[in-house]
């Protein structure tokens, strides 16, 4: 025993030294193809991490990952932190289980450090399995559909496949999560889980549930969710508005958080719209969701692109002149490489441009906190593993290196040890997913498509030898896979010996298959990546108190420099104290940190009406339906919500103006309510003729029970 502890030790201080040496050579030099990276934050190797004084190795008998990082290191170093109420725990420690997991793929390489973490992560998928067979869902079932996406459905087909039967009620994906459907509806997200699930299995009446799925979620989407006039989907999701919402705009209300319109809910529904396109051609169905996949994608790259930043924004808000959010959503982003949304040399630019660290792609950047809650690292496992693939899909190695690394060094560090910010979710199925997923899709390089499966390995350097990933279960077959060398091109590849007339082995493949790939280097990629040191925090967001013709910063600092928005575009500059600018007609105020590099979110908006609204009284309504009539002097656009009291739940009408549909009102409880005692519902933009128009309100029924709001009238003011 004294002499394997001596050896331990001797290997720690041996790999200290390597480590030193390493960052004292390499200091402010690109990244030594003698590792897999190397920043000025820590060292990568195959077997080995160093960070300062933290090491993390794999011992001789390769069954665990040993490690000095302690919950009373990261006390000390986090000590100062602006963060409130930190508190690190530890868990239990990861030791490889002595009979492997059955049905389970093993991986082995030259790089012993990436074989103990895949170990790792193959029994923690096990783990996550309940004695139904489902997974094991954290409170965000986002992560999941992630989770299977990247790994999950090729891994564990039919777990997979049931865990995503329980999310579903008469033939529609469940909305209802946590009472806020559809103000939070990432839902759709079910249907890219659901075709990874039918790739790597076959399974024909899968395929047929699935559709049927898919189709009726998303009429009821079209219905609810659909802004007429930007062609996105209206809504919150975990990845863009909600949590960003929670930190830094807690003046906005469950109707405010409807009418954003975020870049992840619409990738996810675009995504949806172009997998039930696929479904359907398997199925012999013609269809033309196409043209509703291509809609979203249009929309999302005329209203959620900041061609000034060179990325996209993470959702639209505002309640009359929707803006773009000060952030990026970097989950989001990634998806939009991977899924077409970013074309070519958008999709190649924004890997390249976009800020990362060197612990890793931001969540969002600039970051909403100075400290994710997650394996105390600025990124999710599932944000990196997605970027990583979306880097490999630019053909960006040096964007891959540093993500892998970032995302070995949190799990090599922290979840060994079970290490994590106590009362955090730490979302640890989708971090064992995220890590296979790295040796499935980046270094296997499967690319799993209904006829079959693509090859494209990427192998960086710094990662040399043979890899191999056996026993891999594919429908009707077994696959053993062998790469050699790096790179990211593909010299040669053979099935079971003989040569393959391109790098695609199909799905009809039965019995033992043995793929052999060898990697060579490829044309050049644009390699570039942005790295920030400096930790940039958004600030928060300004409070104003507004009367009828001016407003007042109450937290007013004079180090940021501040502006007024009018009707969403940019006004003077203001001081603590100021005038509202002569305006004609309705217009919206609202104020903002400016920066050169970031802005705040806009603080809680003011309406100047001018004119008093056109408002008509509601009638008592007949099964949730009400009409009422509107007379204008001029047509034209016109905004238009709804006062109402609340009840404490939720209501959501349905509004066509001349049998034509207009959009959703949500009505729900809020933060406050108005002086006369009335809450107000999201807007819309309704185009009303000149004369008398009439305005049906259809009250949609939700999968719960819920009581119905009473409205009590509608207003109507010219935009």
């Amino acid at each position: 025993m004294l002499r394997n502890r001596a050896q331990s030790i001797a290997v720690m201080l041996a790999a200290i030294a390597v480590g030193l040496i390493l960052c004292a050579c390499n200091k402010g030099k690109e990244m030594s193809n003698q590792v897999i990276v190397q920043n000025e934050a820590f060292t990568l190797t195959g077997d080995s991490i160093i960070e300062d004084t933290i090491v993390a190795w794999v011992p001789e008998s390769k069954d665990r990952i040993a490690t000095n990082m302690s919950v009373a290191r990261l006390d000390s170093i986090y000590s100062n932190t602006e963060v409130e109420n930190l508190k690190f725990v530890s868990g239990k420690t990861w030791r490889m289980r002595k009979t492997r997991p059955a049905m389970m793929p093993e991986f082995s390489s030259d790089q012993s450090l990436i074989d103990a973490l895949y170990n790792m992560s193959i029994d923690g998928i096990v783990d996550h399995i309940d004695k139904r067979g489902n997974f094991i869902t954290s409170f965000n079932i986002s992560r999941m559909y992630c989770a299977i996406y990247l790994s999950l459905a090729c891994l564990k087909p039919h777990q997979a496949m049931s865990t995503l039967r329980t999310m579903v009620d008469r033939d529609s994906i469940i909305m209802q999560r946590e009472g806020q459907w559809p103000v939070v509806n990432d839902h759709i997200g079910w249907a890219t889980a659901a075709w990874e699930v039918y790739k790597t299995t076959g399974d024909s009446s899968w395929l047929a549930y699935s559709y049927r799925v898919i189709e009726k979620t998303l009429d009821i989407n079209r219905q609810v969710l659909l802004d007429h006039n930007t062609g996105l989907i209206h809504g919150a999701g975990y990845t863009s508005a909600r949590p960003l919402g929670a930190r830094r705009m807690t003046w906005m209300s469950y109707n405010d958080l409807f009418a954003c319109m975020s870049l992840g809910n619409n990738i996810l529904t675009g995504n949806a719209y172009a997998i039930l396109s696929d479904m359907a051609d398997e199925l012999g169905i013609e269809n033309d969701y196409l043209k509703d996949a291509q809609r979203i994608k249009d929309a999302i790259n005329q209203h959620l692109w900041n061609e000034d930043h060179g990325s996209y924004c993470s959702f639209l808000y505002g309640a009359a002149f929707p803006k773009q959010s000060p952030l990026t959503d970097n989950t989001s982003q990634a998806m939009c490489v991977l899924w077409g949304i970013a074309d070519d040399d958008r999709a190649e630019n924004l890997i390249a441009n976009t800020p990362v660290s060197d612990f890793g792609v931001n969540v969002t950047y600039p970051a909403t906190i100075p400290i994710e809650p997650f394996f105390i690292n600025v990124s999710w496992a599932t944000t990196q593993a997605l970027w990583n693939l979306a880097a490999v899909n630019t053909g960006n190695e040096n964007a891959l290196r540093r993500g892998l690394g970032a995302l070995y060094r949190a799990q090599a560090l922290y979840q060994s040890r079970g290490i994590h910010l106590q009362g955090f979710d730490t979302d640890d199925l989708g971090t064992y997913a995220s890590n296979a997923a790295m040796v499935i899709r980046v270094l296997m390089g499967m690319n799993f498509k209904p006829e079959g499966i693509e090859f494209a390995p990427m192998v960086p350097t710094g990662m040399p030898g043979v890899k191999v990933l056996k026993g891999l279960n594919y429908r009707r077959a077994v696959l053993d896979i062998t790469v050699k060398g790096e790179g990211n091109n593909v010299a040669s590849i053979t099935d079971n010996g003989k040569p393959l007339e391109s790098a695609f082995l199909p799905c009809d493949v039965v019995g033992n298959h043995h793929i052999v790939i060898t990697l060579e280097q490829g044309q050049s990629h644009n390699n570039k990546v942005t790295i920030h040191r400096n930790e940039i925090i958004m600030p928060l967001t300004p409070i104003v108190e507004w009367t009828a013709d001016s407003g007042y910063i109450v937290d007013f600092n004079p180090a940021y420099t501040y502006r007024l928005n009018v009707n969403g575009k940019h006004g003077s500059v203001v001081d603590s104290a100021f005038a509202l600018p002569p305006t004609e007609g309705f217009t919206e105020f609202s104020v903002e940190i400016a920066g050169n590099y970031i802005n705040s979110y806009m603080s809680r908006p003011y309406f100047d009406f001018n004119l008093t609204p056109q408002t008509a009284f509601f009638p008592d309504s007949v099964g949730g339906h009400t009409t009422i009539t509107v007379s204008v002097a001029q047509g034209g656009d016109y905004l238009l919500d709804v006062g109402y009291h609340p009840t404490g739940t939720l209501d959501v009408r349905e509004v066509s103006v001349n049998s034509h549909p207009m959009g959703t009102l949500v009505m729900t409880s809020v933060n406050e309510l108005e002086i006369n005692g009335l809450a107000y519902s999201n807007m819309i933009t309704v185009e009303l003729l000149k004369g008398e128009n009439t305005i049906a309100f259809r009250q949609i029924r939700l999968p719960k029970a819920f009581t119905p709001c009473e409205p009590f009238h509608v207003r109507v003011i010219k935009r």
